[in-house]
C-alpha cells in the first residue's frame, strides 16, 4: 500500500477522532466537529493530498455506502405507497429554487451559464448530512423524516441530467436535435437498465437466493449480497448514475430478495467510519485562503442562500396543504447544499467551465451550509415562534381546522385530547372508546380525520401546535393531554401551548429521545412513556414469568426499574 495513501488516511483519520471527541464534549453535534476539523487539518496538512480529486473519492465511498444500506432498508412496496403529494414537492422544490436563485448569483456578476449552473447545484441538498442527523435522532422512520427522504432521492434523480447538463450548458455551438436527444436517452437510461435488472432478479435471481439462503451459511449469504451490489452498481453507473445513486437503488433490488437482513449488520459499522470520513474530507476540500479573503462576502451568499431554500420550501409544502410544524421542521433540513457539489463544480472546473475563484466559491458556500444545518434545525422553535408573530406571515403560517360538527359540544368536558394519531394515539382512542371516555383527536393527516369523521367521531384537522386548533378541541375544559406526535421538536410546542391554555391539564408524552424527558418533565409533564423502555420491561416480564415468578413480584420489580430509569 503506497505510503502516501496511509499519511493521508492517518491524517483523515486524526481529524474525525479530534473533531468527534471534541464535539461530544461540547454537546454539539458530531457532524459540525468532523467538518470543521477537516477544514482545519486540511489547512495545515493540504501537502499531504496529492489532488482534490482523491479527497472527493475518499468523501464519496461513505455517502455511497450510506445510501446503499438505506435502500436495502426501502422496498419497491413503500415506495409505491408514497404520496403523490411529496414526490411533487420534491420536484417544485428543484425548479422554483433554480428559477429564484438565478437572479441572485447574476447579482453577484456571474454570467448566466455559471449562475444557472449555481442555482441547479444549490437547489439539492445533502442526503449524507441530514440522514446522519435524523437517524441520530431516531427520526428516520416518523411522518417529517419520511417525506425529508423523499425530497433528497427526488433531489438526487436530478442530479443525473444535471451532469450531462454541464458540457451542453457551455457549449458556444447551437444544441442541436442530436445532442437533446442523446441527453434525453442519458437521462432516461439508467431507469430503463433499472428495470431490466429488477426483472432480471424477480424472474432469475429471486429463485437463485432462495436457495442460497435456505443454507445457514453466513459466508454465502454475504457473498451473493456482495456480488449482486456489484454487478448492479456497475450496470447502473454504466448507464450514466453516479455511484451513491447506483448504490441506493443496488440496495433496494437486494431488499426485494428474501429481506434478509443479515448483511446490513455487517455493513453498517464499515459504513458509519466512511460516513465520518465523508465529511472530514468535505470540510478538507475548502480553500483555506480564499476562504480567509472572502469571510463577508461567502458568510452572506450562503446565509441568503439557505433562508431563501428554507423560505422557497416552506412556502411549497404550506401549499401543499402540510401543516406549520411539519413544514418548518421539513424546510430546515432541506435548506443546505448537497454533497454533489463538489462533484459537478468538479466536472465544470476540470472542463475549464468555471474559473479556479468560482470553483472555490463553490465549494466554500457548499460546507458554509453544512454548518448551518445543526444551528436551523436546533432552533426550529424560535424560528417558528419568530414567524408566527410577523404580520405578513401570520395568517400563512397559522393552520386552518374543521371537524365534524356533528359532534355534542356543548357536553365537551372533562375529556381527552389526543395529538396525533399514529400508532399510538390509535390504540389509545380504541381504550377510551371501550372505556367510553369522550376524547377528541387532533391531527394534520388530513386522510386520517376524514376516516374518523366518517364514523362520527370527533376529529380536528389542523396543527395541534396551534393555539386556536387546540382551542377548538376544547382544551381548556380536557382533563388530560396525550401527545403523541412523533417528533421531539413538535411535542413541545404542543405541550407548551396546551398547559398555557390550561395550566390545569394533565399531560402524558410519548417520546423515543431519552435525553428530553428532563426538559418534559420541566414543561409540566406528569408521565413519559418511552416505547422502547415499555417494550423491553413487557419482554422482561414475560421473561421473568417464565421462571416461576409471581405476577406481583414482576409488577414490583418492573415499577422498580421504571422508577430508577426515570429518576
Amino acid at each position: 500500500m503506497p505510503s502516501s495513501f496511509l499519511g493521508e488516511l492517518l491524517l483523515i483519520i486524526t481529524a474525525a477522532f479530534i473533531g468527534g471527541f471534541i464535539a461530544r464534549s461540547l454537546k454539539f453535534p458530531p457532524v459540525l466537529g468532523y467538518i470543521v476539523s477537516g477544514v482545519i487539518f486540511g489547512a495545515l496538512g493540504r501537502n499531504i493530498f496529492h489532488s482534490y480529486a482523491s479527497l472527493v473519492d475518499f468523501s464519496q465511498i461513505g455517502v455511497s455506502l450510506l445510501l446503499f444500506t438505506l435502500g436495502f432498508e426501502i422496498s419497491l412496496d413503500s415506495i409505491k405507497k408514497t404520496s403523490k403529494r411529496i414526490l411533487l414537492v420534491g420536484v417544485a422544490q428543484v425548479l422554483l429554487t433554480t428559477l429564484i436563485f438565478i437572479p441572485l448569483f447574476l447579482a453577484t456578476g456571474e454570467n448566466i451559464q455559471v449562475s444557472l449552473l449555481f442555482s441547479i447545484i444549490f437547489s439539492f441538498s445533502s442526503t449524507a448530512v441530514v440522514m446522519k442527523l435524523l437517524e441520530e435522532k431516531g427520526m428516520l422512520s416518523n411522518f417529517p423524516g419520511n417525506n425529508i427522504l423523499i425530497i433528497l432521492l427526488v433531489q438526487d434523480m436530478f442530479v443525473i441530467p444535471t451532469i450531462f447538463f454541464v458540457p451542453l450548458l457551455f457549449s458556444h455551438n447551437a444544441v442541436d436535435t442530436g445532442q437533446l436527444l442523446q441527453f434525453l436517452a442519458f437521462s432516461v437510461k439508467p431507469l430503463i437498465i433499472f428495470v431490466l435488472i429488477l426483472l432480471f432478479s424477480k424472474l432469475f435471481l429471486s429463485r437463485v437466493l432462495s436457495l442460497v439462503f435456505r443454507y445457514p451459511s453466513h459466508e454465502l449469504t454475504i457473498l451473493a449480497t456482495i456480488f449482486i451490489a456489484a454487478v448492479s452498481i456497475g450496470a447502473l453507473e454504466t448507464a450514466g448514475l453516479p455511484q451513491s445513486i447506483a448504490a441506493f437503488l443496488a440496495g433496494v433490488l437486494i431488499s426485494e430478495q428474501g429481506k434478509n437482513m443479515a448483511p446490513l449488520s455487517e455493513i453498517r459499522p464499515f459504513r458509519d467510519v466512511l460516513l465520518v470520513m465523508f465529511f472530514v474530507t468535505t470540510g478538507m476540500l475548502l480553500n483555506f485562503n480564499y476562504f480567509l479573503s472572502h469571510i463577508p462576502l461567502l458568510l452572506i451568499v450562503s446565509l441568503i442562500v439557505v433562508g431563501l431554500k428554507m423560505f422557497i420550501t416552506y412556502v411549497i409544502l404550506r401549499f401543499s396543504h402540510f401543516s406549520p410544524s411539519s413544514s418548518v421542521f421539513i424546510s430546515s433540513y432541506i435548506s443546505n447544499t448537497g454533497e454533489f457539489a463538489p462533484i459537478i463544480g468538479q466536472i465544470a472546473f476540470l472542463g475549464a467551465f468555471i474559473k479556479p475563484d468560482q470553483y472555490y466559491f463553490l465549494l466554500s458556500v457548499f460546507i458554509l451550509s453544512l454548518l448551518y444545518i445543526p444551528f436551523f434545525t436546533g432552533n426550529l422553535r424560535k424560528i417558528t415562534e419568530r414567524l408566527s408573530k410577523t404580520g405578513l406571515l401570520k395568517k400563512f403560517i397559522n393552520e386552518e381546522s374543521g371537524y365534524y360538527k356533528g359532534f355534542a359540544e356543548e357536553n365537551l368536558v372533562d375529556h381527552v385530547v389526543i395529538c396525533g394519531h399514529g400508532r399510538v394515539g390509535k390504540q389509545v382512542r380504541s381504550l377510551l372508546d371501550v372505556a367510553h371516555i369522550p376524547y377528541v383527536v387532533i391531527d394534520f393527516n388530513r386522510k386520517i380525520i376524514d376516516e374518523l369523521t366518517g364514523i362520527k367521531k370527533f376529529a380536528i384537522y389542523g396543527d395541534p401546535t396551534d393555539d386556536d386548533v387546540l382551542k377548538s378541541g376544547f382544551i381548556k375544559n380536557a382533563r388530560v393531554l396525550v401527545v403523541a406526535v412523533p417528533d421531539s421538536f413538535s411535542q413541545k410546542r404542543v405541550i407548551k401551548s396546551a398547559i398555557k391554555l390550561n395550566p390545569k391539564l394533565s399531560v402524558i408524552c410519548r417520546s423515543h429521545i431519552e435525553d428530553d424527558r428532563y426538559d418534559l418533565i420541566n414543561m409540566g409533564v406528569n408521565s413519559i412513556i418511552i416505547p422502547e423502555l415499555e417494550a423491553g420491561l413487557r419482554i422482561g416480564g414475560e421473561v421473568l414469568e417464565r421462571f416461576g415468578i409471581s405476577g406481583e413480584e414482576i409488577n414490583l420489580q418492573i415499577r422498580r426499574v421504571r422508577r430508577n430509569h426515570l429518576a
